[in-house]
């Protein structure tokens, strides 16, 4: 069972570093592509939520709030990328593993994993040497607050979405948190120019954007009904490497030997925290949650 969610965890980072490589050629401006990703990820999230156990209107007000912090993180990324340097607002907004595993300490008074903690900041140094390959054109103050906060939403999302797999149908947490998250984006998506793709094929771009995040959410949400959420964010520090290492083939961007070196070092940070996740007792899921069997 341990092993078959690190197996989920990690197919759901591995998807996710697609992501930013059809970014690239989308159709539509990013607000605007983000509003699309998530609104076209709903009709396959609603076709299993469908088939899943319902969920209390509490947990629907979480869940749909999760996904407003999903929105506000893809908004604020967006912009301060715009406003600041590439590897200030990647430093900036990748920090949000680290809250993952520090902010329960704060309101809970749980002492953190120290093997979650360590693997998650040489994880860091390699999202640095990364960003720093990329090189810095400057920074602005606003900008970065924009990365900080765009974190710590994005952490908030990541709590309450843990929270919710432990006890809810991973479908249908997906699902609302989709809904919250596409309601949240489409005011931001229209104050774009680009709204709707030109042709056919811009469709197709965006469906396939949409396929590839739901699939890597729904895992991703699978996999923490059993794994820390602490380690299974810091194992999101995989999405850029699987991105560098696309845009070779793909894009024909030859990544340089520093990021090279930085992918390495997130390889490393991502085996160091997972170190005894295969190994540790998984948490009991409460009864009438489980997932609903293959082929039913």
């Amino acid at each position: 069972m341990r092993w078959n969610s690190l197996g989920q965890l990690y197919a759901g980072v591995g998807l996710s570093g697609i992501g930013p490589i059809l970014v690239r050629t989308a159709p539509v401006d990013p607000a605007a592509t983000a509003f699309w990703r998530l609104t076209l990820s709903c009709i396959p999230a609603a076709i299993l939520a469908w088939r899943s156990p319902r969920m209390p209107a509490r947990d629907i007000g979480l869940a749909l709030l999760a996904g407003v912090m999903l929105a506000a993180d893809l908004v604020l990324w967006n912009a301060s990328i715009v406003r600041t340097s590439v590897m200030e607002a990647t430093l900036l907004v990748m920090i949000y593993p680290l809250l993952v595993a520090l902010l329960p300490t704060l309101w809970l008074r749980r002492r953190p994993d120290g093997r979650v903690i360590g693997g998650g900041l040489v994880a860091f140094l390699g999202i640095a040497i990364l960003a720093g390959a990329r090189g810095a054109d400057g920074g602005d103050l606003l900008g970065n607050g924009m990365a900080l906060l765009a974190a710590l939403f994005y952490a908030v999302c990541f709590l309450i979405s843990a929270a919710l797999c432990r006890r809810q149908a991973a479908a249908t947490v997906t699902f609302w948190t989709l809904i919250g998250a596409a309601l949240g984006a489409l005011p931001v998506a229209l104050l774009q120019d680009r709204i709707l793709p030109a042709a056919p094929s811009g469709w197709v771009n965006l469906a396939a954007q949409a396929l590839i995040a739901f699939a890597s959410q729904l895992l991703v949400a699978r996999a923490l009904r059993t794994l820390d959420a602490g380690f299974s964010a810091i194992a999101g520090y995989g999405q850029p490497v699987v991105a560098t290492l696309l845009a070779w083939p793909i894009l024909g961007q030859v990544p340089q030997a520093a990021a090279l070196v930085g992918s390495v070092f997130i390889v490393v940070g991502i085996a160091l925290a997972g170190r005894g996740e295969a190994e540790a007792a998984p948490a009991p899921a409460r009864p009438g949650t489980a997932e609903p069997a293959p082929g039913r």
